[in-house]
């Protein structure tokens, strides 16, 4: 089948608002998870340390295992209503259901109980959380006819997930006001505004490719797309990316209790300038690779976030009449543009990347590119998690400075990786859009 066959009309200004949402509830879970789970299931004295790590650990490999098959069977799916809305139709009920029971555990129950929950309730999330979002992420290739209405969609899932940043911020407030069980219902209600309009408004070609699936053939898919020279660039240097942005965030509270000598409230200060530019760096970029491709604009990312996070390292000592506080509001300023420009241009590369895919094979099989891309990007977010444990009690204080350094070198080491994308021609024809 062409390319030109599946054309639609380009999407309404509603519908444009209505997909894009789904960022919202991306971001937030993510987010409130990252921040809070810790503190209400150890803290709080629901399980121990040990039992908690291993719970997580099981259920980021249940994430980083299911990513591809989910992906698979949504490429391989045949309904009348397409192949990615069914999944949104039957999962996001569960997810929210799952993001409210993660915080209402049952503390009186027995030590056993109470672990079996934990378990129960973090298998679900992940689990559930897949199925929801890799479908959801599947559709912009083929809802976006054009690489500009695809730039102008992930520009508008970024500013959806710098509103899940900004109720995120809120999510200490809510536990003190209200306790968990409020912020769990926060997160359900988010998740259900966010992905159920979807099924509503927005509408999938029906799938017209019956294609039989099996164990085989999803191994020969995943081998097909690893080997992709397409998409290796790409795939390496977002990997490279997400290793050294993870690196940055787990750095900021620690450098602002190590270095600042601040207490934890003023993480959010030092992150409002990051929070403002990140918004700013969304428009910006959208604009930017509409004059000069999507593959420069990108490679501006890697080269000015590689200057800026290893600049971090140094906020304290800028050697400018400010405040050490205010030197690192500077420098995290700055960090906000390139943040978002990855945000923008990212999965609009990645769909140019199918595109190309689909039309040298004859298939459409979105899904399993973002599948296959979850699972290097999360194994190098885990990575980063354990470099940073490891690097921060080797060196102590030393280390802060050293992991800056290193999100640095991870930042060329994308560039260099994306360096050698050969779709460079993908975002020039937006100009002549």
């Amino acid at each position: 089948m062409s390319l030109d066959a599946n054309r639609r009309p380009p999407l309404s200004s509603f519908q444009f608002l209505v997909y894009v949402s789904g960022g919202f509830a991306m971001n937030l879970t993510n987010l409130v998870l990252s921040q809070w789970l810790y503190e209400r299931f150890v803290i709080g004295g629901i399980v121990t340390t040990a039992a908690f790590s291993l719970i997580l650990l099981a259920g980021r490999l249940t994430d980083g295992i299911s990513d591809p098959f989910i992906a698979y069977w949504t490429d391989i799916s045949y309904t009348r209503w397409g192949r990615r809305i069914p999944f949104l139709v039957f999962a996001t009920l569960p997810l929210a259901i799952v993001c409210f029971l993660l915080w209402c555990p049952p503390e009186k129950a027995p030590e056993s109980m109470r672990i079996l929950y934990a378990a129960a309730v973090c298998q679900g999330y992940f689990l559930f959380y897949g199925l929801v979002v890799t479908p959801y992420l599947a559709l912009l290739p083929e809802i976006g006819n054009s690489p500009r209405e695809r730039l102008n969609l992930t520009t508008g899932q970024g500013v959806a997930t710098l509103v899940g940043t900004l109720v995120f911020a809120l999510s200490g407030l809510i536990i003190q006001q209200f306790g968990y069980p409020a912020l769990g219902l926060v997160l359900a209600l988010a998740v259900l505004i966010s992905f159920y309009p979807v099924t509503f408004f927005i509408r999938e070609h029906p799938s017209s490719e019956k294609t039989k699936g099996s164990l085989i053939g999803l191994f020969r898919w995943m081998w097909e797309v690893l080997t992709n020279k397409d998409f290796l660039p790409l795939l390496i240097g977002t990997s490279f990316y997400w290793f050294a942005l993870n690196l940055l965030l787990m750095l900021v509270p620690r450098w602002v209790e190590v270095r600042l000598d601040l207490s934890d409230a003023a993480v959010t200060w030092l992150m409002l300038p990051f929070i403002a530019t990140n918004l700013v760096g969304f428009f910006f970029f959208n604009w930017l690779a509409k004059r000069v491709g999507k593959f420069a604009s990108l490679m501006l990312v890697f080269a000015l976030s590689g200057i800026v996070f290893c600049l971090f390292g140094w906020s304290d000592q800028l050697g400018l009449p400010l405040s050490p506080l205010v030197c690192a509001q500077i420098v995290c300023g700055l960090a906000g543009l390139p943040v978002a420009g990855f945000g923008v241009l990212a999965f609009a590369l990645l769909a140019d990347v199918i595109d190309a895919d689909a039309g040298r094979t004859g298939t459409r099989r979105e899904a399993i590119y973002f599948g296959v891309q979850a699972i290097l990007q999360k194994s190098m977010i885990g990575l980063s998690v354990v470099f940073f444990a490891q690097i921060q009690g080797a060196l102590g204080p030393v280390g802060l400075r050293w992991t800056a350094i290193v999100a640095g070198l991870a930042c060329l080491a994308g560039f260099i990786s994306f360096s050698r994308y050969r779709l460079k021609a993908g975002g020039e024809e937006l100009g002549a859009r």
